[in-house]
């Protein structure tokens, strides 16, 4: 996978990124113009404008019910990403210390685990339903055992957790002292189970988030820790050294989206129908008869099994359909599936869609 989007021919359609280029809503825009004529663009305190952490506060206690946090609890960061990162430096000590990931995950995840000296332990979610392997987790957790990251809904499955399973890693965490890392950027999507944290105690939580995908402006570059006090503590310690603050003017653009964040999710209904179209247009071909859009901001395909070279299904797609998209390897997970990213204009996607299964045709017949 690749951000370099703007290299690609005008002819190539890119659907391996789940990006939004539609620009900031004008309404943000002006209420941000005059915020910066009264309060100016200096700099803001380490862990972030207190406004915006208050009204972070009160979102999480009335939306999910989130008990006894306050400012002392929230970092402002640059991204989703930048908080996970600083949040297990502070909770790991050696090269011993180990942090569970569930494949398919967010490639980046590693590079997070690595940067903090850890060590990865992958357990694997299975096809078609890519539900938490329970039993996996059970027998990876020992002594060395730090953290359990988790992204539901999942990027790229779209998989979510269930009460049981929330149940299970709540309980799971307590006992053995463990944390729950919980990237949550898509938990305004649709998905079979709404998200919700595994407690409405964040003793044993380290809940991430970001306002790119909730809200569709990933470029602000603005993310959010919720956390015990003592490791916000910490994460403000390190950060000093890196960004110290998350840019001013987009913690005023946080700010004005909390004041009434309703009126700028309206993309998550269209990501919705447009997963639903996209699968009756799988479903209807005879190649893909099991592809569905199961929540969040992606679906993850698998190529069908009378395809056998696999690779040159790829680079057919690729070179002669002149289509991109994000192969299942790039998720720790089997080549055999791939994934589509839906923040791709529907037109766009519909016609992408189109070409991926005219290839499944095109490499049956390839004569090389």
């Amino acid at each position: 996978m690749s951000l370099d989007v703007n290299i690609l021919p005008s002819d190539y359609i890119d659907l391996s990124i789940g990006d939004f280029r539609s620009g900031i809503n004008k309404r943000i825009i002006d209420k941000l113009v005059k915020r910066v004529e009264h309060a100016g663009n200096g700099y803001t305190p380490g862990l972030g404008l207190p406004e915006l952490r208050e009204k972070i506060v009160s979102y999480y206690s009335e939306t999910y019910g989130i008990k006894d946090i306050d400012i002392n609890n929230i970092q402002i960061t640059v991204s989703c990403l930048h908080g996970a990162f600083l949040s297990l430096r502070s909770i790991i000590n050696t090269k011993s210390d180990e942090i569970i990931v569930v494949a398919p995950f967010f490639p980046s995840y590693l590079n997070l685990i690595a940067g903090v000296g850890a060590t990865p332990v992958i357990v694997k979610s299975e096809s078609p339903t890519f539900a938490l392997p329970i039993e996996q987790i059970k027998k990876a957790v020992n002594a060395n055992t730090k953290a359990i990251i988790i992204n539901y809904p999942n990027n790229p499955t779209g998989a979510s957790l269930s009460p049981t399973d929330r149940e299970f890693l709540n309980n799971l965490c307590e006992e053995k002292n463990i944390f729950v890392v919980d990237d949550h950027v898509y938990s305004d999507y649709p998905s079979n189970y709404q998200y919700q944290p595994i407690s409405t105690d964040i003793s044993h939580q380290i809940l991430v988030s970001s306002f790119s995908k909730s809200f569709a402006i990933p470029g602000i570059r603005l993310g959010y820790v919720i956390a015990p006090a003592n490791i916000i503590e910490r994460d403000g310690f390190y950060n000093e050294g890196i960004t110290f603050s998350a840019p001013t003017i987009s913690q005023f653009i946080g700010e004005i989206i909390l004041e009434e964040p309703e009126k700028y999710t309206y993309h998550i209904e269209e990501i919705k129908q447009t997963g639903a179209e996209l699968t009756k247009l799988f479903t209807r071909s005879k190649y893909f008869p099991c592809s569905s859009y199961k929540g969040g901001l992606y679906m993850f395909i698998e190529v069908p099994e009378t395809i056998k070279d696999i690779d040159l299904y790829y680079k057919l797609l690729e070179k002669h359909f002149h289509v991109i998209v994000a192969r299942g390897s790039d998720f720790q997970y089997s080549d055999r599936y791939f994934r589509i990213s839906l923040s791709t204009e529907k037109g766009i996607l519909v016609k992408g869609v189109q070409k991926i299964i005219d290839c499944v045709d095109y490499t049956l017949n390839y004569i090389k």
